[in-house]
C-alpha cells in the first residue's frame, strides 16, 4: 500500500540480515523479480565498490526492474564515517524502490533519518516505531508514529501520533492525514482571504474620506464579519468535508 502511493520505504531493523530478509519477502516488500543489492562489507573502500557495482548494474538494464537495497550496520558505520562513500550511498538509495537495513543500532537509525534529510530538505520523513530504540528515529522524522504494544510505551509517548494495531496506520496515513492537510491548508488561505477581503475596502475608502477615521460598515456588518459570516461556514468545511471517500483513498493511494 505504501509502495504504491509511490512513498520510498525504508525497513530499519536490528535483526539479523537473513531474518530481515525472510520479513521482507513475507511482507512483499522484496520479491524474485527484483534485483536485490547486498552491502555487506566492513571497509569503506569495498562498500564503496559494492555500491558501484549496484549502480552499474542497474545503469545496465535503465532502470527496467525494481531495485531493492540491503544494507548491514557494520556497512552503514563505514558509509557514515567516510565522506565520500556516503552520498554514493545516499544516491543509490533514492533509486531504490526499497531499502533494509539490518543490525542497525538506535543511534544508526536516527543518523539515517537525519542523513535523508540532509540530502533533500524538501522530503517529508516518517518514522514507525514500537520500542524503546526506536524513539530517537521517531523524534528525528518530521512525523513519529509510535504503535503502543508488548514492547512498552516509549515509542508511543515520544511519537507525534500513537496507535495501537499496525492496521490503524492505513487510515491514519491515507485518509485523515491527507484529509487534514487539505482541509488545514484550505482553511489557512480562507482566512487570509476574508481578512483582506475586509480590510482591503475599507483600506480604499479612507482616500474618499480623506482618512477621517469614518468607518465603511456598519456596526452590526462589522462585529459579526469574522465571528458569523465567515467563521461558520469555514469550520463546518474543515470538520466535514471529503473530496474522495475513505474507501476511494485506501483502494487508490496514488
Amino acid at each position: 500500500m505504501i509502495r504504491k502511493a509511490d512513498i520510498k520505504l525504508w525497513v530499519l531493523t536490528g535483526d539479523k540480515i537473513e531474518t530481515a530478509v525472510n520479513i521482507g519477502y513475507a511482507c512483499k516488500l522484496l520479491d524474485d523479480q527484483m534485483n536485490q543489492y547486498m552491502i555487506d562489507a566492513v571497509r569503506s573502500a569495498e562498500v564503496y565498490k559494492q555500491l558501484c557495482i549496484a549502480e552499474n548494474q542497474q545503469n545496465l538494464q535503465m532502470d527496467t526492474k525494481k531495485m531493492g537495497i540491503i544494507v548491514s550496520g557494520e556497512a552503514l558505520t563505514k558509509i557514515f564515517q567516510n565522506d565520500k562513500v556516503r552520498p554514493k550511498f545516499i544516491e543509490i538509495a533514492e533509486r531504490a524502490d526499497v531499502v533494509l537495513a539490518c543490525r542497525v543500532s538506535p543511534k544508526q537509525k536516527a543518523e539515517i533519518v537525519q542523513m535523508v534529510r540532509n540530502k533533500d530538505p524538501s522530503a517529508i520523513t516518517m518514522a514507525i516505531g514500537d520500542g524503546a530504540n526506536d524513539v530517537n528515529m521517531i523524534t528525528q522524522a518530521h512525523v513519529g508514529i509510535g504503535l503502543e504494544g508488548l514492547e512498552g510505551m516509549q515509542a508511543a509517548r515520544a511519537s507525534d501520533y500513537a496507535i495501537s494495531q499496525f492496521k490503524y496506520l492505513r487510515p491514519l496515513l491515507f485518509y485523515h492525514g491527507r484529509e487534514a492537510y487539505r482541509r488545514n491548508a484550505t482553511l489557512a488561505f480562507y482566512m487570509f482571504y476574508k481578512n483582506n477581503l475586509f480590510v482591503m475596502p475599507q483600506y480604499w475608502f479612507g482616500f474618499a474620506s480623506a482618512f477621517s477615521g469614518q468607518v465603511l460598515y456598519e456596526p452590526l456588518i462589522y462585529q459579526g464579519y469574522n465571528l458569523v459570516f465567515t467563521a461558520i461556514p469555514i469550520m463546518w468545511f474543515a470538520v466535514f468535508d471529503e473530496e474522495f471517500k475513505k474507501g476511494t483513498l485506501h483502494n487508490e493511494p496514488k
